[in-house]
């Protein structure tokens, strides 16, 4: 994050780095923190490239008299790019009270007011300084903008979002994308733009198996369809009512949102917002993409999870295959290497609940009666999944990340489900 620390022409960068050296030190150390120290008497140096894109992600006052400082950065920042009805910005201020520090941040604070920008001020010892930092970071990095195209499958009955709280307490605002218009898009596509991204496919496959080249092409037109609306929605996540695709266009949106999910757009199935924000948070907080998956046999001592579609960077090879349920289309059957993973699920209308475990694939098997794509964790989760289960989907993430999810959960005030 970026921290941009404000002081008068009175005082200098070396007052600043020592008045505040215990604060400074845990922004950059706890809060990764790159901070640059700016003076009213540097004003001219303030018109940075760096500025006129960008909104730091804090700004810290450590002096009074500093007002037409931040004034004159403002002016220089294209608040209109960067702050549209998309992406709302907060400007947040830090101000122990030192220095006239406080003084100087509630006449910002008003000043933004007055030009109507949201602002708030972080106040109060170190400790609780840094601890509103990290929540700060952790609710900012999750502003954005999800689509949903078409509502849910009709089978997940508890698996919505209360949408006016994600907008609420995440800043993320949803909108709805009419399946229509994605069913017509689709016809629209031309061939030889589809061509492209088939023999990609076809390239870097292991094998293909049921579909056609014809196939093929159908699934590179809905992915390119599917790209297309998100970004002329400008969109961070989606989620699509995939099955209806499938009757009406004859294809699957299966390689539209692995190839999604690699290009950071993230991607689910089926119309479920609480596992595409399972996703979410995995790919803003923990920087990973995600396999959205289907709990499908488990034993005492392993769980097997399987779905038709997945990353393929998560895979060290993939086979094209048919949809599993309806034999149609393209569907990935990716296969995993054997390492560490997180299993996770963020739920409830409210997602006021979770479940997270760390595990260890031990096989990745094949079995034509589950969906494409599976994988065996060395984890016992009956006395989860049949007794306390958070829905159906669940995703699994490469790595050990069960901390950090801990954290953002402790913090948001989010209940934990064990394993018990």
């Amino acid at each position: 994050m970026k921290i941009i620390i404000l002081r008068s022409s009175f005082q200098t960068d070396e007052f600043v780095r020592n008045e505040y050296a215990d604060l400074i030190q845990r922004l950059e150390n706890e809060c990764r923190a790159d901070i640059v120290i700016i003076g009213d008497e540097m004003v001219e140096t303030v018109y940075a490239p760096s500025l006129q894109t960008t909104i730091p992600d804090a700004f810290m006052i450590a002096t009074g008299g500093v007002e037409n400082l931040f004034k004159r950065i403002w002016s220089t920042i294209d608040v209109e790019m960067i702050c549209t009805t998309h992406r709302p910005k907060t400007v947040t201020m830090i101000a122990d009270g030192r220095n006239n520090s406080l003084a100087a941040s509630l006449e910002i604070l008003t000043y933004l007011g007055n030009i109507g920008v949201e602002g708030k001020i972080l106040h109060g010892t170190n400790r609780e300084i840094i601890s509103a930092v990290m929540e700060t970071r952790l609710i900012a990095s999750l502003q954005g903008r999800i689509g949903l195209f078409g509502q849910p499958s009709d089978w997940l009955i508890a698996s919505g979002v209360d949408r006016d709280y994600l907008r609420q307490r995440y800043g993320i605002e949803t909108i709805d994308i009419g399946l229509q218009r994605l069913i017509d898009d689709i016809k629209t596509v031309a061939p030889t733009e589809a061509e492209k991204v088939a023999q990609a496919m076809v390239k870097r496959a292991k094998a293909i198996k049921e579909p056609s080249d014809a196939d093929i092409l159908e699934a590179a037109k809905a992915y390119l369809t599917i790209k297309r609306i998100c970004q002329e929605e400008h969109l961070d996540a989606m989620t699509v009512r995939c099955f209806d695709i499938v009757k009406a266009c004859g294809t699957t949106s299966c390689l539209a949102l692995a190839l999604l999910n690699d290009e950071g757009i993230v991607a689910g199935c089926e119309g479920d917002m609480q596992t595409l924000m399972s996703m979410y948070l995995a790919k803003r907080l923990c920087g990973e993409v995600a396999f959205m998956a289907n709990p499908s046999q488990l034993t005492d001592e392993t769980s097997m999870l399987a779905h038709c579609t997945i990353p393929l960077t998560m895979c060290d090879e993939t086979v094209v295959r048919s949809h599993f349920e309806s034999g149609i289309g393209v569907a990935i059957q990716g296969l995993l290497p054997l390492t560490d993973y997180t299993l996770f699920k963020w739920g409830g209308p409210q997602l006021d609940r979770y479940f997270v475990v760390e595990a260890q694939a031990v096989e990745t098997p094949y079995s034509n009666h589950f969906c494409r794509t599976q994988i065996t964790l060395d984890v016992n989760l009956k006395p989860y999944l049949l007794q306390h289960s958070i829905g159906n989907h669940h995703i699994i993430i490469r790595g050990r990340h069960a901390e950090e999810i801990r954290r953002f959960m402790q913090k948001n005030k989010v209940l934990e489900r064990v394993a018990e």
